[in-house]
């Protein structure tokens, strides 16, 4: 009777997990979730059977129907998870058509081996029913497995081990935000704990040991299952796709940037947000820089994220001052930098780094006194052409303030560096206050407020637009950008990989990512998961100001009417208020009612307008100033 009553009570818990599974919110990869109910299923329908023979029908007769459809649905499992792991380790929908594709191989072979394995199943039934003691006490009707079919459903178990459940430990460290990351890894060893107490319990006890404990088994599984939903909320889609902001300089292999900054420019931002995405992306980066600003250096990319102790004991992060880097006593020794970056890129490729990202910090070139041509010659030498290619990303910046003209010309020249492939030129300082001061106000002065930014629709008003979010990657500060295909600013500003962008549609009820074009589609009528997104969006910045462009307020009316709109308003602005993010909500207020535009208006202390080419303040309680395009 015990044994009836937990076998009930089992299967009521898998139902009920199955049913907060499906519940969650906070996953959206609507495949993924629906492959690992089918495991959730598959173990149910696995229990089902050993209830029916042990209580409901006590027949050996039955017995090895109930066996091979509990090891058949132990390996549709086995499929389900492998499919799933893949799909988080690519962080993307897996078509049929990829499916089928050579980076796909070790799936395809791995999914053909456990349908050919279900099919011998079915066809030879390689198992006998016999008569064993269970963990009641009693004696119950199981099957023994033959010595080859053994071995064949441990290979299965071996290889959920080593693939899927690798593939998923491997997935975790693509994040820096630790609930991603703890939860996938967490999917990884339980799935490593489920393949191996079937395997032992259900397998390997009835056959050798002659005794049924996979009651013992089945609480392991409800366990394991009850921290897997725990954890899936957290392998948040929304968190992933705002986790790892795009650095405003796209720098890619084979190509060496110069970036020009002066003393005003926040560059410790540019490069930590480099050298963090770097090392998230499994990369490897050498840092070098001004002599004495070793102890801030190492400050401030701690202030932005990056867990420099951590970092420097793997190896994968190396820092080094320039003095330490190119002078041998005292004197500029091209020949030592030469032979130390080889060797490095290397051994980078020796262990199996993405990319190695070579970021130098010239400042203003005091380190090497009157010498300066010096590193002219050396940017020329020829044996570069053996270390600049695809796997090596290079990045110079320069204090352009304090270097002479005609060195800053020989730095930037396209036509200079022979061995390079590729070389371009970034002026940061034309750009990090380029929507600010046509307000007559600083950077500083503009971030963490929220304006209402209300335009004519007849007017360019994607030009200040774009001048604000130009202005906020010039500063290597994240943007998201809320739209809707089709709009003047998605026309605008959809070419810009370097953005986050959100397209509002009807077209979709749950949320869908482009990781290629960097767009995810939102359901526009779904106004908790819009503020959903934009919590995740604050809580994966945490070290950099966000700036957001929600375009627009107008169409969103239309969509959901004002009063859904308004809530909507209001909720974000409260979300907004402790946080340092800069966002401009965009409104047509010509289209709308007086009351409606006047409602809006109220929840606003900060208020622009663009008409004809004007920019004006009409509400900055903090600055009396107004501005012309």
């Amino acid at each position: 009777m015990m044994g009836l009553i937990f076998y009930i009570a089992l299967l009521e818990t898998l139902g009920v997990l199955i049913v907060v599974f499906l519940r969650q919110k906070g996953f959206y990869f609507r495949s993924v979730q629906m492959l690992f109910i089918t495991t959730f299923s598959s173990f149910a329908l696995i229990v089902f059977c050993d209830l029916t023979k042990n209580y409901f029908l006590r027949s050996e007769s039955v017995v090895p129907f109930t066996t091979m459809l509990s090891i058949s649905a132990a390996l549709i499992s086995a499929i389900a998870v492998e499919h799933a792991a893949s799909m988080l380790y690519k962080w993307e929908e897996i078509s049929w058509k990829m499916l089928f594709s050579k980076e796909n191989l070790q799936s395809v072979v791995f999914k053909g081996y456990v349908i050919f394995l279900l099919i011998l199943t079915w066809a030879l039934s390689p198992f006998k029913t016999q008569l064993i003691r269970d963990v009641w006490g009693g004696f119950v009707y199981s099957s023994v497995y033959e010595g080859w079919y053994l071995l064949s459903l441990s290979v299965v178990a071996v290889a959920v081990i080593a693939y899927p459940c690798r593939l998923l430990v491997l997935s975790s460290r693509k994040f820096e935000k630790e609930e991603v990351a703890g939860a996938l890894k967490w999917f990884g060893v339980c799935w490593v704990g489920v393949s191996f107490a079937l395997l032992y319990f259900h397998v390997f006890m009835p056959s050798f040991l002659r005794v049924e404990m996979v009651a013992i088994e089945y609480l392991f599984f409800a366990s394991l299952f009850g921290i897997i939903v725990h954890f899936f909320g957290k392998a948040n889609i929304l968190e992933s796709f705002f986790e790892k902001p795009s650095p405003s300089i796209p720098v890619r292999g084979g190509e060496s940037v110069f970036v020009t900054y002066t003393p005003k420019t926040d560059k410790t931002k540019m490069f930590s947000t480099l050298i963090l995405k770097g090392l998230t992306s499994g990369n490897r980066v050498i840092y070098k820089y001004p002599d004495n600003e070793n102890e801030a250096v190492r400050n401030k990319l701690k202030e932005h994220g990056v867990d420099v102790e951590r970092y420097e004991e793997n190896d994968s992060l190396i820092l080094t001052t320039l003095s330490q880097f190119y002078l041998s006593d005292g004197l500029f020794d091209g020949e030592k930098a030469v032979r130390f970056l080889n060797n490095l890129k290397a051994d980078s490729l020796e262990k199996g780094y993405t990319q190695l990202m070579d970021f130098v910090d010239l400042g203003d070139f005091s380190f090497l006194g009157e010498n300066e041509e010096k590193y002219i010659e050396y940017l020329n030498d020829e044996r570069w052409k053996a270390y600049v290619d695809n796997y090596v990303i290079e990045l110079f910046a320069v204090n352009a303030e304090k270097v002479s003209g005609k060195l800053l010309r020989e730095l930037t020249n396209v036509h200079m560096h022979a061995p390079i492939r590729s070389v371009r030129s970034i002026d940061m300082i034309a750009h990090v206050d380029m929507f600010s001061k046509t307000l007559e106000l600083t950077r500083k002065q503009i971030t963490g407020k929220t304006i209402l930014f209300e335009f004519d629709p007849t007017s360019d008003y994607k030009k200040p637009i774009g001048d604000f979010v130009t202005e906020a990657l010039a500063n290597v500060e994240p943007v998201a950008l809320f739209t809707h295909k089709g709009s003047v600013i998605h026309s605008a500003l959809s070419n810009r990989g370097d953005i986050k962008i959100l397209l509002l549609t009807q077209r979709v009820s749950t949320p869908k990512v482009n990781t290629s074009t960097n767009e995810m589609l939102l359901p526009a009528n779904n106004i908790p998961l819009l503020l959903d997104a934009l919590e995740k969006m604050l809580k994966t910045n945490p070290h950099g100001n966000l700036n957001i462009v929600f375009d627009s307020l107008s169409s969103l009316i239309l969509l959901v009417g004002f009063e859904k709109t308004y809530k909507f308003v209001r909720y974000t602005l409260d979300m907004l208020a402790s946080e340092n993010s800069t966002a401009l909500f965009l409104l047509s207020p010509d289209i709308h009612d007086p009351r409606v535009t006047s409602g809006l208006r109220s929840l606003f202390s900060n208020h622009l307008s663009y008409r004809k080419g004007s920019l004006q303040i009409v509400k900055l309680p903090d600055f009396k100033l107004k501005a012309q395009i």
